[in-house]
């Protein structure tokens, strides 16, 4: 009798908890990052800021801000592959990112996205604005993209349900918008663009594209788009990606954005009304959903690709960076350490900050446990869930994530901050060079920042490696440990600490940890830690 008791409480207790699992919350996600802001460019990280951010303010007073949150590369295009699939960016097909348009794509055979991941927990997945990840195409007869029929390889192969993209930005080619592996208007009027001013906005780089190709109305659009997805389907749970054109050049912003004024609101420059319009982009958003009722089902995260540029500081006194030491590209904190905003209404509590080390690839295994897919041990091999910290379960005592690897732009190293342009452009001289003379000597001068050799584990880029707040940077030339600095008290990086006998055995640890990580097939547990 007494064991038939404990089976059926058994019995019941095991309703009970499958029972709470259904009705847990499975919420709608809408991640946004926004292109080239960084840490000093939201009022709600640096009060000295001069651009005006009240949407994303409120979401952070609403919810919850982190202050050591980092991309993983103080680039784009390798961040972008680390934020659509919770990897380290040398797990993908280059260590430094996939930019071409209509190339082999960054991920890997068997690898798989965001998108998938959500897919199989059944969730609609959506993919809107820039992408780096590069795509293949159908050829014409010419050997060249045949842009009137479907890609071959491109968001649908990447597990997104529905997509509207653009393969290189706003600021490549080509310039059209791609809808569902297909151009978005007629693709036999795709002509080679001359770079220069068009139909208001600009085309910086010559390449293909549609005639009526504005890029003030980027930003518009994708909202556009991004609110017809969510209308679409009200049955599943769905996802949102959507990388903003703001604040990357061309700086065209539009006069105005679904009726709300952007272009000279900052009076600074065409650069910080682009940062403003990331802003009108995040409020014509929760505007919608609020609508919509959809506020309380739904996570939003904003957050940035890299660091800022602060091409304003001088002649404005905006600070885009925050008075961080260096700046987009750069492997110093003002290349990667970025804005990272979390709001879910009812579920986040609201206006906790967050000191905690995260790295903005977590978001992956962070919205898988939230939608209740599944860990696998292949896949997502470098993120953590940040789901505890969300939902106020676990506090700074309790850190998720002990070290974080980060690397700068391929070529640019910490103690030589010399791009391969300068050294080019000082090896040319007067002389003129056939294209392919350009390219070997772009690869020469590439190779006389990385010093790159057999045995170099840096691929080009300067790395740094954080534990707890102790950041080891680590010199490209000799592949070795050149600066420690302890964040804790030196967030601008003036100390380095790397002589100093008392942290000889903390930097022997940390180096050691680095190359490990260097080497391992996954850095992080499979699910929570």
């Amino acid at each position: 009798m007494k064991r038939i008791l404990m089976l059926v409480c058994a019995a019941v207790w095991a309703a009970l908890v499958n029972l709470s699992a259904a009705e847990a919350p499975r919420p709608n996600i809408i991640y946004v990052m926004a292109d080239d802001l960084g840490w000093g460019d939201f009022q709600c990280y640096f009060a000295k800021g001069k651009v005006p951010t009240p949407n994303i303010d409120k979401l952070a007073r609403e919810g919850m801000r982190f202050t050591d949150a980092h991309t993983a590369a103080a680039l784009c295009a390798p961040t972008r592959y680390t934020v659509a699939t919770g990897n380290y960016t040398w797990r993908g097909r280059l260590p430094g990112g996939t930019w071409g348009w209509n190339q082999e794509p960054q991920f890997m055979p068997g690898q798989k996205t965001v998108g998938h991941l959500l897919q199989e927990a059944g969730y609609r997945t959506s993919l809107f604005g820039k992408l780096h990840y590069g795509g293949i195409f159908e050829q014409n007869d010419a050997g060249k993209a045949d842009f009137t029929k479907p890609m071959k390889v491109g968001p649908r192969e990447w597990g997104f349900t529905y997509s509207y993209v653009l393969l290189g930005g706003h600021q490549a080619p080509p310039y059209c918008f791609i809808e569902n592996n297909r151009v978005d208007g007629d693709g036999a009027k795709v002509a080679e663009l001359k770079a220069g001013p068009l139909n208001g906005g600009a085309i910086p780089v010559a390449g293909p594209g549609l005639p009526d190709w504005d890029s003030r109305r980027v930003g518009q659009t994708l909202v556009e788009k991004v609110i017809a997805f969510i209308d679409a389907d009200k049955d599943k749970p769905f996802y949102v990606h959507l990388s903003t054109d703001g604040a990357h050049g061309p700086y065209t912003p539009p006069d105005t954005l679904l009726g709300e004024p952007v272009k000279g609101v900052t009076k600074m420059s065409p650069k910080t009304d682009m940062d403003y319009e990331v802003d009108v982009v995040v409020g014509k958003l929760v505007e919608a959903l609020a609508k919509r009722n959809l506020l309380e089902k739904t996570l939003i995260i904003v957050t940035s690709d890299n660091g800022g540029i602060p091409a304003d500081r001088e002649k404005f006194g905006h600070d885009a960076v925050g008075g961080l030491r260096g700046a987009k590209s750069q492997i110093w904190e003002g290349g990667h350490r970025v804005p990272f905003v979390v709001h879910w209404k009812g579920h986040v509590p609201a206006g906790e900050v967050r000191n905690q080390l995260v790295g903005t690839l977590d978001i992956v295994p962070t919205f898988v446990e939230l939608a209740g897919g599944k860990f696998e041990a292949d896949q997502m091999l470098d993120g953590v869930s940040l789901a505890p910290v969300l939902l106020g379960k676990r506090g700074d005592d309790k850190p998720v994530r002990e070290t974080l690897l980060i690397q700068s732009s391929p070529g640019r190293d910490a103690f030589d901050e010399k791009t391969a342009a300068q050294i080019l452009k000082t090896a040319e001289g007067s002389k003129k060079l056939t294209p392919a003379e350009r390219k070997k000597a772009k690869n020469r001068a590439q190779n006389q920042i990385a010093k790159k050799g057999a045995n170099s584990g840096s691929d080009g880029m300067a790395h740094a490696l954080r534990e707890g707040p102790w950041k080891l940077v680590f010199d490209i030339e000799h592949n070795a440990p050149a600066a420690l600095y302890n964040l804790a008290d030196d967030l601008t990086e003036q100390k380095n600490l790397i002589a100093d006998e008392a942290q000889k055995d903390r930097i022997a640890r940390m180096d050691k940890i680095y190359r490990d990580i260097r080497s391992s097939k996954r850095s992080t547990p499979v699910g929570q830690p």
